[in-house]
């Protein structure tokens, strides 16, 4: 999570005012529009689903379910508390969460569906109506809602739920045509774990539409305080960084099931990646901020191995590749926090409330970039169907693609966003959407 004061910014320097709202809150609940665009999704989606959809006849595979279960435990719990850093924010991070994550997943299956008919490939065991429904598939929204969620971290606190709803809807097209038409579609990028269509699409896509928001609606120094943490939420984000940690191998291996080769080389390199980005957050958060540990570069930095090595995880890059990998990942972190996410905030009037851009969006660049020497190295691979020079333009067009995609569509719905912008309610506070009896 990105403070607005210097990341450097030691804990035990933070107010510590109870959790109250601020003299000028007007706690007004989502709103009346929020409510009645959200039965009328949920209507509509339950259209589709009676309509284009039917259960898979598939057989069943308990590792399939091991994997939709842990990626949903990071989405949920990792995910989730990893935000509540916002010491009066806690609930709408773990709430909105939950939420979000289960509109994005159903309208991924109808997305995904319609680009992948796009794409051609009509007549494919899941591209055809009625549509099968299974882990396969559940485990690809969840992707979606990972996406969605990374985007949240950069707008959440400054967004309202209604808000929220448009940037999930838009988002849900957007993602789906990146992925299915333009990566893994037209150019065929390697990108198993999501590094490209995933981390750095999010990552991207939040930060346009928060330039597109603009700052906080309410005033800066009560946005400010609001948002600063505390003893407690730092330590629960830090929570929400162990249920990340934990899983984060499945989620890369989570297409692999099938293939226990691919699924055994995806979670050891994670899991390497991981501890390569540990070691760097640790050390350049005690090098760069005067000798003491930042509680915002361990709950994210240590992460970012996990979204460097995605685009590579299947291959054999060697332990030692892995490693370093996650090192240059984690490392490349903490400097966004230290130097990038002030600069954005101050220069270019981005501001990143959970640093996504540091957690997601250098680390996944690094990784995109990486691959690119990866898949020449490994282009025997047998399920890299290019040459050499094919392969390394191939990445280097699926970052292009998912750059532009992500910043236009993300400014776009951002300016949609701000369209229905809530007037006189405070930045990062529970109260203003939830009824509290404390």
């Amino acid at each position: 999570p990105s403070r607005p004061a210097m990341p450097s910014e030691s804990s035990s320097l933070l107010s510590s005012s109870p959790p109250s709202a601020p003299p000028n809150a007007a706690p007004a609940g989502p709103g009346p529009r929020f409510g009645p665009l959200l039965l009328a999704l949920q209507t509509a989606l339950l259209v589709f689903f009676a309509a284009a959809t039917k259960h898979s006849d598939a057989p069943y595979s308990h590792d399939q379910y091991v994997a939709f279960r842990d990626v949903m435990a990071m989405l949920l719990l990792g995910f989730g508390f990893l935000m509540t850093f916002l010491r009066r924010f806690g609930l709408s991070a773990v709430g909105f969460t939950l939420l979000l994550a289960a509109l994005s997943m159903q309208l991924n299956l109808a997305a995904e569906l319609a680009c992948r008919l796009l794409a051609g490939n009509a007549g494919d065991p899941d591209t055809v109506l009625p549509m099968p429904v299974s882990l396969p598939a559940l485990i690809d929204a969840e992707f979606a809602a990972a996406t969605l969620l990374i985007s949240f971290g950069a707008l959440i606190g400054r967004v309202s739920p209604l808000q929220m709803l448009i940037v999930c809807v838009a988002q849900s097209a957007f993602y789906a045509f990146n992925k299915a038409v333009l990566v893994l579609g037209a150019i065929a990028a390697e990108d198993v774990g999501g590094s490209i269509t995933i981390h750095m699409f999010g990552a991207y896509f939040g930060l346009a539409a928060s330039l597109a928001l603009g700052p906080a609606p309410d005033r800066p120094a009560a946005a400010h305080d609001a948002a600063l943490p505390d003893k407690v939420s730092d330590l629960l984000a830090l929570l929400g960084t162990a249920v990340l940690w934990l899983f984060w191998p499945s989620f890369v291996g989570a297409t692999e099931t099938a293939a226990p080769q691919n699924e055994h080389r995806c979670l050891v390199n994670t899991v390497l990646a991981l501890l390569g980005s540990t070691v760097a957050a640790f050390y350049l958060s005690h090098k760069l901020n005067r000798g003491k540990l930042d509680p915002v570069h361990i709950a994210n930095s240590t992460l970012a191995g996990g979204v460097a090595i995605g685009s590579a995880a299947r291959l054999d890059i060697s332990p030692a590749g892995a490693l370093l990998t996650g090192f240059l990942a984690g490392a490349v972190s903490v400097g966004g926090y230290v130097y990038s996410s002030p600069f954005l905030e101050q220069h270019l009037g981005i501001a990143d409330t959970c640093g996504v851009g540091n957690l997601h969006g250098y680390p996944s660049v690094v990784g995109a970039l990486l691959s690119v020497a990866f898949v020449a190295l490994h282009s025997g691979a047998p399920f890299l169907k290019f040459g050499v020079v094919s392969l390394m333009a191939r990445q280097l067009a699926a970052i292009f693609a998912t750059l532009v995609v992500s910043v236009a569509s993300g400014y776009l719905t951002g300016k949609l966003a701000a369209a229905v912008q809530e007037k006189g309610v405070p930045s990062y506070e529970d109260c203003a959407w939830w009824h509290l009896e404390y």
